[in-house]
C-alpha cells in the first residue's frame, strides 16, 4: 500500500463529517413546505409556522455556527485535532434525534442551534486537520475533497426530504455522523503537527508512518521538517494580527473571501431553494427543481479538486465570482419581470438555469478555496486562532443575511435582493484580481516567505 492510500482514507473519514455539516444547510429546503402545511400527518407541530419562525429556524443554525469555532477550537488545541473532530459529531447526532421526535417549534430551535454549533466547529477544524496530514504536493486536492462531500451533504436532503416524513428523514441523517464517529475513532491518527507541538515526537513518527505507509527511515525527513517548522513558532496572540503586516494582510484577504460565501447569498438561497422555485411560478415542480439544482451542486463539486493544484487558487476564485455575478443577475432579471406582471412564459427555464449556474461557479472557488487558504496563509501558531475568528465572522455574515432574507425581499424586492448578492460577488472578484496571492504547490515556509516579500513592496 502506498503512502497516499492511507492518508486518503483518513481524509475521506473527515469528509464524512463535512457531509454531516452540510446536511444542516439544505435541511430546511424540504422541511419548510412540511412545516407550512396544515396537514397534521405531515407537520408534527400541528400548525403552520409563521414567517418569523421561518426566519429563526433558518438563522439559528448560523448563530450556533458563530459560537462553534470557540469551544471546538479550544478542544482541538488542548486535546488534539482528532478529539476535536470526534466531539463535533456528538451535537450533530443529538440535533437530528431532537428533530426526529420534536413536537414544538422551540425544540426545533434547540436542534438547529446545536447543529449550527457543530457546523461552525467543523468548518474551523476540517481543513486544519487535512492540511496537517497531507503532503505539500497534494494539500490543495486533499483539502478540496471536502467540497465534494459537502456537496453530497447539501444534495441528500433534496432527494430524501420531500419523500419521507420528518421523523424518518432525520433518523436517516443521524446515521452519517454515527458512522463517522465509529470509523474515525478506530482508524484515524492524531495530526503529526499537533503531536510535535505537544512534544510527542514518537507518537508523531508513528502517525506519519501510518499516513505515509512507510517505515521509520521513510518518514525521518518529513518529521524533521515538521519539527523545524513548529520550532520556529512562538505562542500566537490575536494582537499579533494587528501588529504584524503580513498577518494583517493575510487575515483581511481571508475575511473578505469567507464573507463573500455568505454575502453572495448561498445560505439564504439553499435554505429557501424550494420556496424560491415556488415563487417563480414556472411550470417546473419546485421539489424536482430543487433536486436538479442539488444534482448540479453535487456534480460541480468534483471540478475544484482537479483544478486547484493545476490552475491555482487565485484563478478559481476570480472565475467563481464572475460566474456567480452573471447567474445572480439573470435570476434578479427574471424576478424583476415576474414581480411587475410582465410575461415570463418564454423564459420559464431561466430560474433553474440561473441557480444551476450559480451553484456550479460557487463550487468552483468561493465555496472551499477560502478555507484552503486559511490553512496555508498563517504560521502554525496562528492557524487555529485565525481560522476560528474568521469562521465566526463568516457565520455572523451568514446569520445577518439569512435572518434578514425575508425583510430584504419585502423592502428591496426579490430582484433587489439578488442584485445585492451579485454586487458582493463583483466586489470580491475585483479585490481578488489585485490582492489575492497564489499558494499553489508551495510549502508552509515558502508561503510565509512569499507573503513577507510582497508586504515589503506594498
Amino acid at each position: 500500500m502506498r503512502w497516499f492510500e492511507c492518508s486518503l482514507l483518513v481524509v475521506f473519514l473527515v469528509d464524512l463529517l463535512a457531509t454531516t455539516g452540510d446536511l444542516t444547510l439544505s435541511w430546511t429546503s424540504p422541511i419548510y413546505p412540511k412545516l407550512y402545511s396544515n396537514n397534521t400527518s405531515i407537520n408534527p407541530l400541528g400548525r403552520r409556522i409563521s414567517k418569523n419562525e421561518d426566519a429563526w429556524l433558518g438563522s439559528l443554525l448560523n448563530f450556533g455556527a458563530i459560537i462553534g469555532p470557540l469551544p471546538f477550537g479550544y478542544i482541538s488545541e488542548t486535546f488534539g485535532r482528532k478529539t476535536g473532530l470526534l466531539s463535533i459529531a456528538l451535537p450533530h447526532i443529538l440535533s437530528f434525534l431532537i428533530f426526529a421526535f420534536a413536537k414544538t417549534i422551540h425544540l426545533f430551535y434547540v436542534a438547529r442551534f446545536l447543529g449550527g454549533v457543530a457546523l461552525g466547529g467543523g468548518y474551523c477544524l476540517y481543513v486544519i486537520y487535512i492540511a496537517e496530514i497531507s503532503k505539500d504536493c497534494n494539500r490543495g486536492k486533499m483539502s478540496l475533497t471536502i467540497n465534494i462531500f459537502c456537496a453530497i451533504g447539501n444534495f441528500l436532503p433534496f432527494v430524501i426530504g420531500p419523500f419521507t416524513s420528518i421523523f424518518l428523514f432525520n433518523i436517516i441523517l443521524a446515521f452519517i455522523p454515527v458512522t463517522f464517529f465509529l470509523l474515525f475513532f478506530f482508524l484515524a491518527p492524531e495530526s503529526p503537527y499537533y503531536l510535535v507541538g505537544a512534544k510527542k515526537d514518537k507518537e508523531a513518527e508513528k502517525a506519519l508512518m501510518y499516513l505515509r505507509c512507510k517505515d521509520q527511515n521513510g518518514v525521518a525527513e518529513e518529521l524533521n521538517y515538521i519539527k523545524s517548522f513548529i520550532g520556529m513558532d512562538d505562542q500566537g496572540r490575536l494582537i499579533d494580527i494587528v501588529r504584524n503586516k503580513i498577518l494583517r494582510k493575510s487575515f483581511l484577504i481571508c475575511l473578505i473571501l469567507i464573507a463573500t460565501q455568505d454575502l453572495s447569498g448561498f445560505c439564504a438561497i439553499t435554505y429557501h431553494l424550494q420556496t424560491i422555485f415556488e415563487a417563480t411560478g414556472t411550470r417546473f415542480r419546485p421539489d424536482l427543481s430543487a433536486i436538479i439544482v442539488g444534482v448540479a451542486l453535487l456534480l460541480s463539486s468534483f471540478i475544484a479538486p482537479f483544478l486547484v493544484d493545476k490552475v491555482g487558487r487565485k484563478p478559481l476564485i476570480i472565475c467563481s465570482c464572475a460566474g456567480m455575478f452573471i447567474a445572480l443577475n439573470l435570476l434578479a432579471g427574471f424576478f424583476y419581470l415576474h414581480d411587475r406582471n410582465i410575461s415570463t412564459k418564454s423564459i420559464y427555464w431561466l430560474p433553474i438555469f440561473s441557480l444551476i449556474l450559480y451553484i456550479v461557479f460557487f463550487n468552483v472557488g468561493v465555496c472551499t478555496v477560502p478555507w484552503t487558504l486559511m490553512s496555508e496563509l498563517f504560521p502554525n501558531n496562528m492557524k487555529q486562532m485565525t481560522t476560528a475568528v474568521a469562521s465566526c465572522f463568516g457565520w455572523i455574515s451568514s446569520f445577518l443575511v439569512t435572518k434578514s432574507f425575508h425583510d430584504m425581499n419585502s423592502t428591496m424586492g426579490r430582484c433587489g435582493t439578488f442584485w445585492f448578492f451579485s454586487s458582493m460577488c463583483l466586489l470580491c472578484g475585483t479585490f481578488s484580481v489585485f490582492y489575492l496571492p497564489e499558494t499553489k504547490g508551495k510549502s508552509f515556509s515558502q508561503i510565509q516567505k512569499m507573503l513577507s516579500a510582497t508586504s515589503e513592496t506594498d
